[in-house]
Order: C-alpha cells, then structure tokens, then sequence
C-alpha cells in the first residue's frame, strides 16, 4: 500500500530538540489552503493510499477534522500523527466523528524526565492523560525515535506501549534533518544491535511492530513473522507533501520531485526523476554492491545527508560487502 504522509502544518505548541519540520508557534502563511487541501485529498484518493497527517501539530490547524472527514468520504484510511499533549476528551470525540482510524503518537522516553528533556516540562503527563482518553476509543500506536540520549529505553517503551494498549509500536532512527543533530546518531554497531533487539522483542510479543529508517532491519529481521521487516520505501511505497504542496521521497530526503500547486500529485508520483531514480535503486558504492540492495537498499536520506548524493551508501551500516 502507498502510504503518503501529509505535513500538514509547521504549527506546534512544542519545540523537540530534533524536531524534523523545524516547527514554529504560528503556521507557515504559504501552506495550502483549504481549497487546496481538498483538492489534493481528491487526487491522492485515487491511489487509495494511507493518509498520515502530520505537522507540526496537525491538530493547531483549524479545519483539520474537515480535511479528515473528507478523506474517509473518499474511501480513505486516516491516520492522525501528533505530540499527544492536546487529546483532551473534546478532542478525541472529534477524532472518533471524523472517521480517522488510527492516531500515532511520539514519546521519546519510558519515564518523564526523558520525554520531557526533548519535548518540555510536564509533556509526558499530558501525553499520558492524551492516551487515556483515546483508550476504547481510537486505536493509537507509539512512535519513539532512536538517538544517543534514549537508546537505553527500547526494552522499557516495549513494556510501557503493552501497558497503555498501544495497537503498535514504530521505531524511527534518527535522521540528522530539521533540528536533528549529526551528534544524536547512534553508531552503526549499536544500530545493528538495537535492530537484532528489537527483532527478537517482537517475536516474543503480539504488538505490531516496525521499523522506519533504519532499512537493515530487512536484513536482520527473520523470516515468517507474517510483518513488514524493513527496506526503504521512500519513493517507492511512500511519499511526504510539505504544508506548501511539496512532493518529496520522505520528510528526511529533501530531494524535490514536484509541486501539488504546478503538477498533479499522480503526475509526480509516477513520473518523477528523483522517483524512478529511487525505483531503479542504481545504487553507488556499498550499497551498490550489496546483495541486499533490493531488499534494504540503505537509508537514502542518511546517505544524502551525509553525502549529498541520495544515491550513494548509507554510512550508518557496517555490513561487509563480500
């Protein structure tokens, strides 16, 4: 399934130490409009995608239920990305009617003071009292992003997503983009330690678990678990809009493929350069030799970060090429 997500807003009541959007208090004055959005809504429908709507804060943008409910009008499954601290019962209730399926949200530590040492003072306890009024309600996975600072917390955020009831749990390795820093990466042996960890924590529970931008996992991952084990999709079965109409492999590659305002969503997606490159997976050095290249294929967003090539190998494997 495609899945697209959607940055909706650069609007945010928090400001995350590695905040990806670069998130502001007040919304960007170009983001799409209304009309737009509902318009884009109407092309992506026909290639009946997951819809992940994200920010910033997607839920500081005022016709947010609006754009949701059109989107499940036309057949879509929603999906609504957020820091948690403002699903006040209110809120959920205007989830709940406007047909979104599912709501993720971010943690980055097991406890308080983790969270809160990225995200501010008192943001886990409002994330908490967020997911308790989605509980019976709403399914909601946890997202939790890997870097040096909480790296030690992946057994603990297995055992606390299990006890809140959390449908999944998605793991994002660190990409140094936005207000992500190349210092608050994990080395490539912990992140081939923590892949192996995690493979062997989903075995042994029934949560759904991924993996987001560390493609090794397919890798690593065994056999006949029945659930995605990795392999970059950018480009390829996912896709990011900015909030100004801007299409791009994922939120991590800054690599333009077209405008919704200039092209039709369609029109990109198929025919874009920068997509049919990531297609053909014509990989460079490592990566292009790697009998894994088609399975995992890299980090293209790492690669282009640290290369400037989103061709080029992804520095954060050790993998040996034989």
């Amino acid at each position: 399934m495609l899945i697209v997500a959607w940055e909706t807003t650069s609007a945010c009541n928090l400001k995350c130490n590695y905040c990806r959007a670069r998130a502001t208090a007040e919304p960007d004055p170009d983001e799409l409009g209304t009309k737009e959005a509902l318009a884009l809504i109407d092309e992506v429908a026909s290639l009946k995608p997951l819809l992940i709507l994200s920010g910033g804060e997607p839920l500081l943008r005022p016709d947010i239920f609006l754009l949701a409910r059109h989107a499940v009008s036309k057949g879509l499954r929603v999906s609504l990305a957020t820091n948690g601290t403002l699903l006040t019962p209110e809120v959920v209730d205007k989830i709940v009617s406007s047909g979104v399926s599912r709501v993720s949200i971010s943690l980055d530590g097991s406890t308080p003071e983790d969270h809160d040492a990225v995200r501010g003072m008192g943001c886990y306890l409002l994330a908490m009292r967020g997911i308790e009024n989605l509980r019976g309600r709403v399914d909601f996975q946890i997202n939790f992003t890997i870097t040096k600072r909480n790296a030690k917390d992946l057994l603990p955020i297995f055992d606390l997503a299990n006890s809140l009831g959390a449908k999944a749990l998605h793991f994002f390795f660190l990409v140094p983009t936005g207000r992500g820093a190349e210092e608050d990466l994990i080395s490539p042996e912990m992140q081939e330690e923590l892949l192996r960890l995690i493979d062997l924590e989903r075995s042994r529970r029934t949560i759904e678990v991924q993996v987001t931008c560390a493609p090794q996992f397919a890798r690593i991952a065994r056999p006949g678990s029945g659930r995605r084990s990795g392999g970059c999709l950018a480009g390829t079965s996912f896709v990011f809009i900015s909030r100004r109409g801007e299409v791009y492999p994922c939120g991590y590659l800054p690599m333009l493929a077209g405008n919704v305002r200039e092209q039709r969503f369609r029109e990109i997606w198929e025919n874009s350069i920068v997509f049919k490159a990531l297609r053909e997976r014509k990989l460079k050095g490592k990566c292009g030799e790697c009998s894994y290249r088609t399975a995992c294929g890299g980090c293209r967003a790492r690669a282009f970060a640290k290369n400037g090539d989103y061709l080029e190998s992804d520095s954060t494997c050790n993998y040996e090429v034989a």
